[in-house]
């Protein structure tokens, strides 16, 4: 409870002094005609009505780009009124045919936007201001130094705002919840630091806002192209996980497995320092692995008796009906691969191939240690689930023999990391999500 008291007053206090901020740009405007301020107005709107949705909080828009412009060509004050204003007059069309705009947008959410992006444009642009007259005219290529400054400025201003007012919501941790929420904005704020000088030189000329506006046609179908690839790149991810669940309501025991073993393999994955595309790779993968046990009979999945030797060769044909079911559907094939190899072992002694060490990629290793600890901690039809201390002494143990000894040692790494507050802050944070980001 006092946690929200300090976050209303202090969002209060901020949203004072953007009021107070705004009213000393409007007075001290130069060099800029009403008319200009409004037709930068109006872009600026345009551009935060027109967001692209990258997973549910991450945000991005080229709104960064426009701020750029105007610093370049109608200074700190006029960027500071059109930042400010773009948050408030914004209309979004959502999926369902509804509208989003300040009216019908939480009062609280609208007033952090319009501090965050008030503070973010003035304060950037002070320094940058400072800056420019420190280095002077010495020579062309002196805006790319100045242009990172201004991009660092606001990235930096802008996050940390974000992070702080959420700390005050939820309580989460200030550090991890900034580079959780904040870092993979920074390829963003790169892309489009250069289309902000590129519209700065358009409006240079004599005819610099219609060139301006014939500009946004290409924008604009840009971000359609980029919005039909991340819908089908949602509707790709749902096919899967609705392939995941029918395999998965055949047994009660293993429901739940598959997003298990994703949520495992994606922490490994991280602790390993892998990419953001081979994250979701192995992401896929892990949901997909058991995909094969489709076509393995129920008296032998579900069987409460000790396998026969050819009923174990059959479950061990898993893997394999699983690669031939997905071969002409899925990619990349390092999926299929980490799908393909899941159950071998580090020392050879695993399935189908009986392939060890560098000869499996370290992506079907990260499956099959996510896979074994989860099989380990739960109730199967033959027996209970072990304690998690007892898999993670399996873990340790069978390093360099079942597990890749790099990936056994981030799994355990990852698992001596969680704990009550960890599961509270991820949900605290998806609760607080910061609803635009430049």
């Amino acid at each position: 409870m006092m946690s929200k008291k300090l976050y209303y007053t202090v969002l209060a206090t901020t949203t004072a002094v953007t009021i107070a901020i705004l009213a000393y740009c409007g007075l001290s405007l130069e060099n800029t005609t009403l008319p200009q301020l409004l037709f930068w107005m109006l872009i600026g709107s345009v551009c935060e009505s027109q967001p692209v949705y990258f997973s549910k909080g991450r945000v991005v828009s080229v709104t960064f780009a426009i701020l750029l412009a105007l610093q370049l060509s109608h200074g700190t004050y006029a960027a500071t009124l059109v930042a400010a204003s773009s948050i408030v007059f914004f209309i979004i069309k959502n999926e369902d045919g509804t509208y989003t705009h300040t009216f019908n947008f939480p009062l609280s959410k609208t007033l952090m936007n319009l501090v965050n992006f008030t503070f973010s444009a003035f304060f950037a642009g002070l320094a940058y201001d400072a800056l420019s007259g420190w280095i002077g005219d010495k020579g062309t290529y002196m805006f790319i130094p100045l242009m990172i400054a201004y991009l660092s400025f606001v990235f930096i201003i802008n996050t940390v705002i974000m992070t702080a007012f959420m700390k005050l919501l939820t309580g989460c941790p200030l550090l991890s919840t900034w580079m959780k929420g904040a870092l993979w904005a920074v390829p963003n704020y790169l892309a489009i630091m250069p289309l902000g000088f590129f519209i700065n030189k358009l409006y240079e000329n004599p005819s610099g806002m219609v060139y301006v506006i014939m500009l946004f046609g290409p924008l604009l179908l840009a971000r359609r192209s980029f919005k039909l690839y991340l819908d089908s790149r949602e509707q790709y991810y749902k096919v899967i996980k609705t392939l995941t669940a029918a395999i998965e309501a055949r047994d009660p025991y293993t429901e739940g497995h598959s997003k298990r073993v994703e949520y495992y393999s994606e922490r490994i994955a991280r602790k390993l320092g892998y990419t953001p595309g081979r994250i979701e790779a192995v992401k896929v993968a892990a949901l997909l692995h058991d995909i094969g046990k489709i076509g393995i009979e129920d008296a032998i999945l579900y069987k409460k008796g000790s396998l026969t030797s050819d009923e174990w060769d059959r479950i061990r044909q898993h893997p394999i009906i699983g690669v031939k079911i997905l071969e002409d559907v899925i990619s990349p094939k390092s999926v299929l691969d980490a799908i393909l190899h899941h159950h071998e072992r580090y020392d050879g002694s695993g399935y189908p191939d009986g392939l060890k060490m560098g000869q499996v990629s370290t992506d079907a290793y990260i499956l099959g240690a996510a896979d074994a600890f989860d099989a380990m901690t739960s109730d199967r039809v033959y027996r209970k689930a072990l304690s998690r201390d007892t898999a993670i002494s399996i873990l340790a143990n069978e390093k360099g023999k079942q597990f890749h000894p790099e990936v056994a040692d981030a799994l355990i790494s990852v698992l001596l990391e969680e704990d009550r507050t960890q599961y509270g802050e991820a949900e605290n944070m998806q609760k607080a999500e910061a609803d635009y980001v430049y």
